[in-house]
């Protein structure tokens, strides 16, 4: 069921190059969102940070994300503070992503944690269509709740489904169902006795197996974490990470990521 107080919240992105720099050529948001004023990463990326006015994600809610690139077009979007999905009494909350890849440009969707309440209900889909030479990079959290405050694996469903195109081609396709009354979280094929899973992807043309090699040495080095990387169909690697704190996941994300950009940028120069 739908609470008849759910807003339905849009954000529309759309960036154009010209003469290699970035510009936000249109936006659009309606509540709960607002971004501030874009600027520049020191390798010319335009990092655009979305925000929100809300407390957190609502039963009936319908939060809906579309970012369009220009070719060449190299964008970083992040979100401002953590995502709390509320207390829900019988519905759920919605969220679509729709990304659009010009040729040769870049993409990277980096939201903060996720954390469900006890009871939400949560269902969100991702769609990125890439064109020749566009990279993709997403990264995300999902913690097991309100974990400091001893609430863990209580929500009631979490569902999010990915898929990506490199032109027509579906090259990844991702389906995931969390519902603690029907499965053992905490157990083997699950968090097995961690509280958060970080996932991040990678997908571009030119990869190649020796930027699996190096992330798997940075990882390999640090204690108290079990990850595992996978390669895609085609043209992408996904990382799965276990650990305890979203703080620390960023952190070990945050480096992951400066591997994956310093190999992105060795191959475009």
């Amino acid at each position: 069921m739908k609470n008849p107080f759910g807003k339905e919240s849009l954000l529309l992105i759309k960036s154009k190059a010209i003469n290699g720099k970035t510009y936000l050529e249109n936006s659009y948001f309606s509540a709960p969102f607002k971004i501030a004023k874009p600027f520049y990463e020191d390798n010319g990326i335009m990092s655009i940070m979305v925000m929100s006015a809300s407390a957190g994600i609502m039963e009936g809610d319908t939060y809906r994300i579309d970012v369009e690139l220009d070719a060449e077009s190299k964008v970083r979007l992040e979100s401002q503070s953590y995502q709390k999905i509320h207390r829900m009494k019988e519905g759920c909350a919605l969220q679509h992503n729709s990304f659009r890849l010009g040729k040769g440009s870049f993409l990277d969707y980096w939201p903060k944690a996720v954390i469900p309440f006890k009871d939400s209900r949560f269902r969100s889909t991702m769609e990125c269509r890439m064109a020749e030479g566009s990279a993709f990079l997403y990264s995300e959290i999902l913690s097991g709740g309100r974990v400091k405050s001893g609430e863990v694996f209580e929500f009631g469903e979490y569902r999010s489904s990915i898929r990506i195109y490199y032109g027509n081609e579906l090259i990844f396709a991702e389906n995931q169902f969390l519902c603690p009354m029907e499965q053992y979280l905490g157990g083997i094929g699950f968090f097995e006795g961690y509280t958060h899973l970080a996932s991040l992807g990678f997908f571009y043309d030119k990869l190649d197996d020796s930027l699996i090699d190096d992330i798997y040495e940075e990882l390999d080095i640090i204690d108290g974490l079990q990850f595992g990387i996978s390669k895609a169909k085609k043209f992408g690697l996904v990382v799965r990470i276990l650990e305890n704190r979203s703080d620390k996941l960023e952190n070990i994300l945050e480096c992951v990521k400066h591997i994956i950009y310093k190999n992105y940028y060795k191959k475009t120069s």
